[in-house]
């Protein structure tokens, strides 16, 4: 309750305290304090923005309290800066300091989250150019070990299977072997895990022992709802449960092994035309599920999207016979 009280009585007590002076005609200060309120308000809002945190927003619910104390102080400023009593003026004067201090802190936070998001910007674009030389080198090793790649790629992944950058591009061969991808995804790197997931290779035990045991398992469901070596059990306890990352059913629409009922669910709700064209390309359908997915494209926010309506065509005529 405190902090709610803080967050909106203050604020509410801030602006009826102006207007109450304001009708009073008692004006002193009401400028410089309003000046100083939208002002804090502003550079906040702008401090706030420069943050890529997800949570981010939640700051805008403190700016009308960040706002109140800054112009409180302003009006304090106001009414004491020409007092005849020494200690009053001095007090005046802090207050002046405090609103200024109130926004200069935003400014600073602001400016701290800048050169944040920048050095982080930079090291991300050093590590992609590091995986960028990883992927070039690893090339150039297995054409120089033609018919041996599966070998060499097994051998390098486990010899450097702490050296992400290396890793990253490593897992992405056609040639790593289903038991080194199963190693790779139980590295504690969660971006590696998600490379060795993504593999095609991968096997479906693997794929349900990361769902079953990773302490994020939300991480990796759009690679799981998407790859033909998940489980149907796993795809379908991803599907019902609470959603917790959105745009899946894009990635169920397009896996052959998503089990048919759930298809069939995706293609009677779905309204988004990128699902539609995902399940019109899923090798499992027949022509009972075809005629519902027309159906839901006539319904869809693009009805008359012409890729869509020529694969009905073309797919009726094939399993519609």
């Amino acid at each position: 309750m405190s902090m709610l009280a803080g967050m909106f009585l203050l604020p509410a007590a801030y602006l009826v305290g102006l207007v109450h002076l304001a009708r009073k005609g008692d004006r002193r200060g009401l400028g410089i304090s309003l000046l100083f309120f939208l002002v804090s308000v502003a550079v906040g809002f702008w401090a706030i923005t420069r943050s890529r945190s997800s949570t981010a927003g939640i700051g805008i619910l403190f700016l009308p309290l960040l706002g109140a104390i800054a112009g409180g102080l302003a009006l304090g400023f106001a009414y004491w800066r020409s007092s005849p009593e020494t200690g009053a003026r001095i007090a005046g004067w802090l207050c002046l300091g405090g609103a200024v201090l109130v926004v200069g802190s935003q400014l600073v936070q602001g400016e701290r989250t800048i050169e944040r998001n920048r050095a982080r910007d930079d090291k991300q674009a050093a590590h992609e150019r590091d995986i960028a030389r990883e992927r070039r080198a690893l090339a150039d090793t297995l054409r120089e070990n033609a018919g041996q790649e599966s070998e060499v790629v097994d051998r390098l992944i486990r010899a450097r299977m702490n050296d992400r950058a290396f890793m990253i591009p490593a897992l992405e061969s056609e040639f790593v072997s289903p038991d080194v991808l199963d190693s790779a995804a139980r590295s504690t790197d969660m971006g590696v895990v998600l490379q060795a997931l993504r593999n095609p290779n991968t096997p479906g035990e693997t794929l349900a022992r990361v769902y079953r045991e990773a302490s994020y398992p939300d991480y990796y469901f759009q690679t799981l709802a998407a790859h033909a070596n998940t489980p149907p059990a796993i795809l379908r306890a991803i599907y019902e449960r609470p959603r917790t990352i959105g745009g899946l059913d894009i990635w169920f629409a397009g896996n052959a092994a998503t089990p048919r009922d759930i298809l069939d669910r995706i293609s009677r709700t779905t309204r988004d035309v990128n699902v539609i064209q995902k399940l019109l390309q899923n090798p499992t359908l027949d022509c009972a599920l075809l005629n519902q997915t027309a159906a839901s494209l006539g319904a869809s926010d693009r009805p008359a999207d012409e890729y869509s309506l020529v694969t009905v065509g073309e797919r009726r005529a094939e399993l519609c016979r």
